[in-house]
């Protein structure tokens, strides 16, 4: 099997995946977080700095989380669940709130929702199955990027970056759907 799909540790060892590490507390924080974004998006313009800055501090943890579990060799299954899980409520949660307050395009959160979720689906599919845990790959993490982008040009009025990050984002979705798909499609035979 290559890197990005390893068949899970045993439910009985513990000590070669560990829940509680420095990166999956990070994924954790992140999706925590979520709560006071949707909560400052719903308030309006008084919040939009302090929603900026959190957000700000979601993206460090995204970065850091990786890079730490890979630094100190404390990559684990929960983290490769984590990570992407936390990415996945965060973008939805935030962008379905945009939707209803800033008029984000529904076609584009519905795309981005249903994708999230027949990727968790089939990620639950293949654990269940096969106890292989997929980690996200760089099209899943690029559409999580532009996703980023425009969630905060939606969030922030940044009128110039809507229309780009709109269409990139668009496109992104549907080649890491795409990618997912053939990816899944892989890991059943």
């Amino acid at each position: 099997m290559n890197e990005k799909s390893r068949p899970a540790s045993p439910a009985g060892n513990r000590a070669s995946n560990p829940f509680w590490t420095i990166a999956n507390g990070l994924s954790l924080l992140r999706a925590a977080l979520t709560g006071p974004v949707l909560w400052m998006i719903w308030m309006g313009p008084a919040y939009k700095w302090y929603l900026f800055s959190v957000v700000m501090a979601m993206i460090i943890t995204d970065i850091l989380d990786g890079y730490l579990a890979r630094r100190r060799g404390t990559v684990t299954r929960w983290g490769k669940i984590l990570d992407p899980l936390a990415d996945k409520v965060a973008i939805d949660a935030i962008a379905i709130v945009l939707a209803i307050v800033k008029g984000l395009p529904l076609w584009v959160v519905a795309v981005a929702v249903g994708r999230d979720v027949a990727i968790v689906a089939a990620g639950v599919f293949l654990l269940n199955r096969d106890r292989i845990v997929l980690s996200s790959n760089v099209w899943g993490k690029l559409t999580s990027c532009a996703m980023s982008v425009l969630l905060i040009a939606y969030a922030m009025d940044a009128q110039p970056l809507k229309v780009p990050f709109l269409y990139l984002s668009a496109l992104l979705l549907l080649v890491s759907s795409a990618s997912y798909a053939r990816i899944y499609l892989k890991q059943r035979r």
